[in-house]
Order: C-alpha cells, then structure tokens, then sequence
C-alpha cells in the first residue's frame, strides 16, 4: 500500500497518454526555425498559457524547469546575487529549519559567498512563528525571504500574513508552492509574489518537468548560461511533451482539488480512527485536522527503536515515509520535527503518512489495522 505521495504521485494515465503523444509526433527542437520545430514551439506556448491561466497569471512569466529543485536555486542564486549587485552589499536571508533541502541547500552556498542567513522558530507543528516572522520583516535592509506554501512532512501551511502586511520595494518572497498543488485551494495572493516553484511528479505529472514563476518585477541574476531560452535565466532544449503533460496534470489536480480535499481528510480521519480503536499510543506532529494539508499525518510512537520503524512497514508492503533519514546505517532525526521541538527519540520513531488520489476511507482503515500489527510486533519484542 503506497502511502508516500508527498514524494511522489504515479503518473495519472490521461497526462502519460499526452506525454507519449507529444514525445513520439513532436521531435523537432523548439529553437529550431523549420516548420517542426516552430510546431515545438507552439506546444510549449500552449503549455505555458495553459498553467498561466490555472494559476491566473501571463503565460510569459512561466519559465519550464527540470522540477523544483532546479527552480528554488535559479530563483534564490538569482534574486540574492541580482540585489547584492543593484544595492551593493550582502543580502540578508530569511527561511526556517522547515523549508526542503532544495531551498536549504542552495541557502547554504550564498551564506558561503557571503550572505548571512537566518532562521526563523518554528511552532509544534513546523509552521514560521508568525511574530518572529513580523519582526525580521521590520528590519528595513535588503531581504530574500524563503518560505513553503505547505510542509512536506507535517503538512503544516505557512502563514504569510506578516509579508502581506509588508510593503517593501527591496524585499524579495520566494514560495516553495510544491507540496500545495492540488491539494489546497490556489491563494490569490501568490500572484504578489516575485517566484514560486512547482513540480510535476507531485500532482501525477511526469517526474523531471516543473515550473518557476518569474513575476515581470523580478529581477534575476541568471546563474547558468547557454542558449538564451527562456529569457536567459532556464538555458538549454525544453521537452514540449513535458511541459504540456505537466500543464494536463496541473488543470486536473485544479479540477479535483476540493473531491480531493474532502477524500483525503476522510482517509486520514479513519487511519486515525483505526490506530485509536486499537489502543495504539502516538503524538501527533501534524496540525489539526483541517488546519494542514489534507492528506499529511505525521506521528509519533513513544517507546519505539527508530531504526526498527521503517524497515518493518516495508518489509509488509507498507509504503511510506520516515521522520528520520538513514545515513550510514543510523537513523538521524528529522531536522523539521527536531526544530518544532519534538524531541530526538520521538523525532526518531516517526512517521509521515500521506495519501493519494485513488486512497478513500477505506484504505486509510485497512493501512491503520497493518500498521497496528507491526507496531504490535515491535513492542512485543
């Protein structure tokens, strides 16, 4: 039973059977001048149009990207370095324990080149303390500021009151909008914000495509060069069957986004239920139900060996992820949970559920009574 989404979500057969269309009719590449390739070239237009007009911007500030990771890094390499050299100094960096590797990791590298870097408390479920957040935001000096629509592994959703309330010409928000597509109804307000990325893989598009949104009033340092596609800022072929499968994909998680809603928190609820009835003790580091992504639980088992947890649901075919990452044999806990304050052995016997599109009520029920029986077996022994 795959209860692993956040990671990744099975291809929906609608957008694989665009994907194998387009890759097998469409060879030309898309700088090409020749008939074909111009044909390319309308492709990713109508690619483009297509997730512009979900995410109810101008289809010229949607740059395609090989997934999120790359675009979190064209985006922060691009927005730091552009205001180092407009204002002439270090740019201050703003983020949390919280956000992805892929915004973390590129972080890292500018605080190495100079930059410092801050990051911000986090409450028990993982989300930015709102007035830590208003706080640093009062302090007039150039600033990127890095945050997540939703956390990856508590389902937390960022607050992003304090930025709205910000009116700063040299203030410059990058969203990681990944884990939200599809799940969460679009917020307006994002259109205010200068990027943001999505991924394909994450709303049963292809793996490898995603999106950066570059508004017209951002200003980018390219980090790579090449060919000049897309502006300079993405050099290099785009994939016009990747594009238009991710746009597919995007439309129907838009389209299903409140079906989904509704039936993953069911699925949820009777996971939950079925762990209860059966006397099973956990915390939870998730928020409230109805407060967090919809189909994200993470929990807690007390008393449980960490290193025991994940390779005993894999071994009955219980697909899902860990707190905790395995690095040289030994589990290390989860920087999230440990910066939200759960302690090192709790944050080590965790687990982070999240179910999919096809999961209802009743899965949650029959994946709840299978993870009973291996916690069970654990104890016992």
């Amino acid at each position: 039973m795959y209860l692993d989404h956040n990671a990744s979500t099975p291809v929906h057969p609608r957008v694989l059977e665009l994907y194998l269309k387009v890759s097998q009719e469409v060879a030309a590449n898309p700088s090409s001048l020749h008939r074909p390739g111009r044909r390319a070239q309308g492709i990713l237009e109508q690619a483009r149009e297509r997730i512009g007009h979900c995410l109810q911007l101008p289809a010229k500030e949607i740059l395609f990207t090989g997934g999120a990771t790359e675009g979190n890094n064209i985006a922060l390499f691009g927005a730091v370095r552009a205001m180092a050299s407009l204002h002439g100094t270090p740019i201050r960096m703003l983020a949390s324990a919280a956000e992805h590797p892929a915004v973390l990791g590129a972080l890292r590298l500018l605080q190495q080149e100079g930059h410092p870097l801050r990051l911000l408390p986090l409450d028990r479920h993982g989300r930015v303390q709102s007035s830590a957040l208003g706080e640093a935001l009062a302090e007039e000096v150039p600033t990127v500021l890095a945050l997540q629509w939703a956390n990856n592994e508590t389902g937390a959703i960022q607050d992003f009151s304090p930025w709205l309330e910000t009116t700063r010409s040299d203030l410059h928000l990058h969203v990681d909008a990944v884990q939200g597509f599809g799940k969460l109804p679009w917020p307006a307000f994002f259109q205010e914000a200068p990027t943001f990325v999505g991924s394909g893989h994450k709303f049963r598009g292809p793996k490898g495509f995603g999106f950066l949104r570059v508004a017209d009033f951002a200003f980018l340092q390219p980090m790579i060069g090449g060919g000049g596609q897309q502006g300079g800022l993405r050099p290099g072929t785009e994939s016009p069957a990747g594009a238009l499968a991710t746009a597919l994909a995007l439309e129907l998680a838009f389209e299903e986004q409140a079906s989904f809603e509704r039936q993953s928190a069911a699925t949820a609820q009777a996971f939950l239920k079925a762990l209860e009835q059966a006397g099973v003790s956990f915390e939870s580091n998730h928020p409230p139900l109805g407060e967090g992504l919809p189909n994200t639980l993470n929990l807690s088992f007390p008393g449980i060996d960490g290193r025991k947890l994940l390779p005993a649901c894999d071994a009955e075919d219980l697909a899902l992820s860990s707190g905790s990452a395995c690095a040289s044999g030994s589990a290390q806990a989860s920087p999230v949970l440990l910066a939200s304050g759960v302690s090192e052995a709790l944050a080590r016997a965790s687990l982070r559920i999240s179910f999919g599109w096809q999961q209802g009520p009743e899965e949650g029920r029959a994946a709840g009574r299978t993870l009973t029986k291996i916690l069970q077996r654990i104890y016992q022994n």
